[in-house]
């Protein structure tokens, strides 16, 4: 599986690309992409000089536009597309439909990407955003391995791209869910609080669970491999190292037991999820 990484500047995607990403991608703050400003490029220019630096080294810089648009706001927002395409964007990330039809209409040469946000859950609906332009289809948060399994062997052409579960996988499902943005803090999903009768904590894949969906991805055929964007680079950077020690472990071809034992011992080292062990 390639690697498919988000930035949220300049220095990130020179940093990513030298760490040796396949794809980036990323948004901008000036146009919805369901994740807070802070977490996107703060100015065109700027996201531009990120999309020229992937395009000049061979890779694919996406750009999301995975949140509606209204009225107006369209134009704009086909503006700024237009503008990334002149610099050699890979791809747009798209949830609406509306959407999907009028970046048909303006015949990019960026290709069309189905945002996990639109819920592809099966073959009709994949068919349908085929129909759409679609060249590649990133799986919902919530779909297993096995659940997937029929699109990730779809006849229509269409590529496909899940997160990295290694790391973190969401039971929520995501555009329905706004517990990552209470009070303007990320996660606030996985806190434990305090309520009538004790204490409650939204349930999370354990790491063995998490090391069955890598596996089964991969030998299910997922071409894609994506890492949510973090508003701490660093721990992006930790996360992306351990998706490539993950992938590397793949292509040995470990049976899944030994694939299991050998990735809950390296994800117990991920500083990121050291609060769990205490």
């Amino acid at each position: 599986m390639k690697t498919v990484v988000g930035v949220k500047t300049f220095a990130e995607a020179e940093t990513m690309l030298r760490l040796g990403a396949d794809e980036l991608y990323g948004g901008l703050a000036a146009v919805p992409n369901h994740r807070l400003p802070a977490q996107s490029f703060q100015t065109l220019e700027e996201l531009k000089a990120a999309v020229r630096l992937a395009k000049s080294g061979g890779k694919r810089f996406s750009f999301l536009l995975n949140q509606p648009c209204f009225g107006p706001k369209y134009g704009e927002v086909l503006d700024v597309v237009a503008a990334l395409d002149q610099e050699g964007l890979g791809a747009c990330i798209v949830r609406e439909l509306p959407m999907f039809e009028k970046l048909t209409a303006m015949k990019l040469r960026a290709k069309l990407t189905v945002s996990s946000l639109a819920l592809c859950f099966n073959l009709p609906a994949m068919r349908r955003f085929r129909q759409l332009g679609a060249s590649r289809v990133v799986l919902p948060f919530q779909l297993t391995p096995e659940e997937a399994a029929p699109l990730l062997k779809n006849r229509l052409g269409l590529e496909t791209e899940v997160f990295f579960h290694g790391d973190f996988c969401c039971v929520n499902v995501d555009p329905a869910c706004r517990l990552w943005s209470l009070k303007r803090v990320i996660q606030t999903c996985r806190y434990t609080y305090s309520c009538r009768g004790g204490q409650w904590k939204m349930p999370e894949a354990n790491a063995p669970e998490k090391m069955r969906s890598v596996y089964g991805f991969y030998h299910g055929g997922a071409g894609y491999l994506k890492m949510v964007r973090m508003e701490n680079f660093k721990d992006e950077i930790e996360v992306f190292k351990f998706s490539r020690m993950l992938t590397e472990l793949l292509k040995r071809g470990l049976g899944e037991q030994e694939f299991i034992r050998m990735g809950e011992k390296l994800y117990s080292t991920v500083s990121r999820h050291a609060w769990k062990k205490r």
